[in-house]
């Protein structure tokens, strides 16, 4: 009997200066376990979380010793980890291992990303398909969606089908360590995340998903996304919705929502949205708040109605505003992202009018970002034709918080500045007793009931409020 091929699946850690992801918020690599799921009868499976302090590269070296993998596959999403990604791939090759990288950066720079030595092979896009018939044929050739070496040169075979979503297996949850349920949170409570749809249907200048997914939206069935949630642990009271437009078609979320009212599943949900659509369908996220969702996050981008236009973003400041408002009367708390020099010709003026709104806003948790263009995005396509890089490409400085377009009036320390001052200034949960009460008002106290005075909600709700308002309970 021929024995199973030995696969690592590895989520990269990220640098430490990479302020968006915080010991705050860590979500499961669902991504990878979709991936071990679809290959489960081909292979013996680990899958490492490099976040993990046991999973550090010290460690890792300890785990591949022992396991003896024959692929090892990295997850980089972001462009700054691809130099963390590069330190395991070493690693992995000095046991004999083919390494493969796939996400976000990896599929929209193939080639830069197989210029280092430790890498074989790319997965451009969705890995499930590529990475099952890598297992079986063991050889690259002629799988679609691969980019590897071969004889010094970089062979990229044909963009792969996008995957039919209800053909996959749920993700498999089951190859996460028991220590794992300590690390997953949002601000302090145990989260877990679940997958209802894939793509986004719009186009906005800064994000590469709708390139990354070929400007197609798919959705999952009902019967699939229902047997994925009665996967989650009943102790697990929050679910991420990790899709990239989760309210992108109205059917799918009115169809998501009457599900789990019909079975009476008592969880919170967050996920993202668009505050057009908001202002547009109030009624669809009443559904929403009906059905648990309570967390909400929003791409606001901008203030001025010149700036979103250009990005792409189909926004008004008039419906920022609305939204805001209709999401805060339904129970709904909003992150919401601002993105200071999100114009060219953006002044010192201009990112001081951008604080003063943001103030006036009632945003509970705002957070705020430098332009940063991101490869495969149409925005990077722009800078580099109009020669706006302030310098080569260092993928460190690629985090949101770094400086990397030349501005006519603003420079590098101004959007440094303006960015610390931005976290410094503009407060989140300006009054935590009032909201609180707000959403207690609007979701009623049976829903605090049968959501979190249940196994596991007590606590959860407790790390929450310190996590978020630290002296609140002194």
């Amino acid at each position: 009997m021929t024995s199973k091929t030995h696969v690592c699946l590895i989520q990269c850690d990220y640098p430490k200066d990479h302020s968006f992801i915080i010991k705050d918020i860590i979500f499961p690599p669902l991504g990878l376990e979709y991936l071990a799921a679809n290959i489960g009868d081909l292979a013996e499976i680990k899958i490492f979380d490099n976040r993990f302090p046991e999973y550090n590269l010290k460690n890792l070296k300890k785990e591949f010793e022992n396991f003896h993998p024959d692929i090892v596959g990295i997850s980089v999403n972001f462009s700054n980890q691809i130099y963390h990604a590069n330190a395991i791939a070493k690693i992995a090759k000095d046991f004999g291992a083919k390494v493969l990288m796939g996400g976000w950066h990896a599929t929209a720079v193939p080639e830069d990303t197989l210029s280092f030595p430790w890498t074989d092979l790319v997965i451009r896009g969705e890995g499930e398909s590529a990475l099952r018939n890598l297992i079986i044929k063991g050889s690259p050739s002629d799988i679609k969606g691969i980019s590897y070496k071969k004889n010094g040169k970089i062979i990229h075979n044909p963009d792969q089908e996008l995957l039919d979503l209800n053909s996959s297996n749920p993700p498999a949850r089951n190859y996460r360590p028991k220590f794992a349920k300590k690390y997953y949170n949002f601000f302090g409570v145990p989260v877990d995340s679940m997958e209802t749809s894939r793509g986004c249907p719009y186009r906005c200048k800064f994000c590469n998903i709708h390139n990354f997914y070929h400007h197609k939206y798919r959705t999952r069935s009902i019967r699939q996304i229902i047997q994925d949630l009665n996967q989650i642990n009943e102790s697990v009271k929050l679910v991420y919705i990790i899709d990239d437009n989760f309210t992108a078609y109205r059917s799918h979320v009115i169809e998501v929502c009457n599900a789990i009212i019909k079975r009476n599943i008592k969880k919170a949900f967050m996920s993202t949205s668009r505050l057009d659509q908001v202002v547009k369908y109030p009624e669809i996220y009443e559904l929403m708040a009906k059905a648990g969702f309570i967390f909400t996050f929003v791409g606001i981008e901008s203030f001025s109605n010149k700036t979103l236009k250009s990005l792409n973003k189909q926004l008004e400041l008039k419906q920022i505003r609305k939204g805001i408002k209709i999401l805060h009367d339904l129970g709904f708390i909003i992150e919401g992202n601002i993105i200071l020099g999100a114009n060219y010709n953006d002044t010192k003026k201009d990112l001081e009018s951008t604080l003063e709104i943001a103030k006036s806003l009632d945003i509970d948790i705002p957070t705020f970002s430098l332009l940063t263009p991101y490869p495969m995005t149409d925005l990077w396509d722009e800078v580099n034709e109009k020669g706006l890089l302030l310098s080569g490409i260092d993928w460190h400085k690629f985090n949101w918080n770094n400086p990397i377009i030349k501005y006519p009036h603003l420079s590098p320390e101004d959007l440094k500045y303006y960015l610390n001052k931005a976290y410094f200034e503009v407060r989140r949960f300006k009054n935590p007793l009032n909201k609180f009460v707000n959403i207690l008002r609007a979701r009623g106290l049976s829903f605090f009931i049968s959501t979190f005075l249940t196994q596991g909600g007590i606590k959860s709700l407790i790390h929450f409020i310190k996590r978020i308002y630290p002296d609140f309970l002194k």
